[in-house]
């Protein structure tokens, strides 16, 4: 057998071998994509089972934006289908898996998701395409023996310039192994980074779950004892206001203002439910700044011969945001009512006026006043507290000024409500 013949045969040897190893391992890269497609579709089924369960919708009314954010949710496209429609053709966008499931809460529904290919199959797919250059290379190295078998034979007609080609061809060719070395390395890294980043937003995500839970644990027993100190009292006085009241004969004068009273109340403990119920008093959110203020000053039980005076810019009282009447009703009324109890004054006055900037609001009397601004109520409550803690809370400040004599003045500023 001469040379060239053993350069065929080993040639022929060694393509066989790249084959082989080829195709096993396009083999074991084409079951392992299809077990992380199988993962990828199962994680997705039960994260769909268990926002259905959370959410409690049927599908029937499921609506355009409840299916957006089911598909924000699950980092795909959800479609509600009936079971007995004949499936239709759908476009699948390319690089993405889809899947139908039967919806447990709803027999006869089913949802078709839509989603993106996973990173790691993606990379498996890379892979494959490597494997491709791979086959390729070895195809060139099979021809490898050919060509020195070939300039073997020019080299016996010249000596001289036939030995530097191979060992080039050779040198090029490590050359190209070292580089598909050095990209399948850095792949592997960004994988195990890939998955390391995985892993620790999963953590987050469960911190978060395990701290929402708790914060509305705490919140539903906050709101339980509330309802059942607060308004199970304010409940017991008026029923005790009642007895007395039916029992006892009152002046007309009296029995009004014990009415006037009993009104408060019942008013006060709606107002607490629906606080406790995360929302704003129904009364005040229908109401305009002007009917809720005047909702407000005949609730009070004003002494004889005191009066109450209006001096309100329409403009400025129109910029009052809907959302806001609320507090601002109760710092207007903890401010009348300091006039009444503690300043004793005779005649209140209302203002409001507005600059390009801000809203003012101010409550004046002519009352006995005070030395210097304190930090809580002259009786030592929290009235003024909770009324600076109001006001920054609607993004203002609040400003008292008084002094011995001469009257007090409550200032509450605020911004104006942007037009966007």
């Amino acid at each position: 057998m001469n040379l060239t013949s053993r350069s065929i045969g080993i040639a022929l040897v060694l393509l066989l071998l790249f084959l082989a190893a080829a195709l096993s391992v396009q083999w074991w890269l084409s079951r392992e994509t299809h077990r992380l497609q199988v993962i990828a579709t199962d994680e997705l089924r039960a994260r769909l089972d268990r926002a259905l369960a959370v959410s409690g919708r049927a599908p029937a009314s499921w609506d355009a934006d409840f299916q957006r954010d089911l598909s924000a949710m699950l980092g795909g496209s959800v479609e509600l289908i009936r079971a007995d429609a004949s499936p239709a053709s759908a476009v699948r966008p390319p690089r993405a898996l889809a899947f139908t499931h039967d919806l447990a809460v709803a027999p006869g529904w089913q949802a078709r998701v839509t989603f993106a290919s996973p990173a790691l199959l993606r990379v498996q797919v890379l892979h494959q395409r490597m494997l491709a250059v791979i086959v390729l290379l070895s195809l060139l190295l099979a021809l490898v023996p050919l060509l020195i078998a070939l300039l073997g034979g020019r080299r016996a007609a010249s000596p001289e310039g036939g030995t530097r080609v191979p060992w080039a061809a050779a040198r090029a060719q490590a050359a190209g192994i070292e580089h598909f070395a050095k990209i399948s390395h850095e792949r592997s890294a960004a994988l195990e980074q890939e998955h390391g980043a995985r892993l620790r937003a999963e953590q987050d995500l469960q911190l978060n779950r395990t701290l929402l839970d708790r914060s509305v644990s705490e919140r539903i027993q906050l709101g339980r004892e509330l309802h059942d100190n607060i308004c199970q009292t304010l409940y017991a006085v008026c029923l005790t206001l009642e007895s007395v009241q039916k029992k006892s004969g009152l002046a007309p004068e009296m029995s009004r203002r014990m009415d006037q009273c009993l009104a408060e109340l019942r008013r006060l403990n709606h107002e607490v439910r629906a606080y406790l119920q995360d929302l704003e008093p129904a009364q005040l959110r229908r109401q305009s700044f002007a009917d809720a203020l005047a909702a407000m000053l005949a609730s009070l039980a004003l002494p004889e011969g005191v009066r109450i005076e209006h001096r309100l810019d329409e403009t400025a009282v129109e910029l009052v945001p809907p959302q806001q009447v609320a507090e601002i009703m109760n710092i207007l009324r903890e401010a009348v009512s300091n006039s009444l109890r503690h300043g004793q004054a005779r005649t209140i006055t209302l203002r409001a006026g507005r600059s390009e900037q801000e809203l003012a609001l101010a409550v004046q009397d002519d009352g006995r006043g005070f030395g210097t601004t304190p930090d809580r109520s002259p009786a030592g409550g929290h009235g003024l507290e909770n009324m600076r803690a109001r006001a920054a809370a609607l993004g203002g400040s609040l400003r008292i000024e008084s002094s011995p004599g001469k009257g007090t003045r409550v200032l509450l500023h605020l911004p104006v409500p942007s037009v966007a």
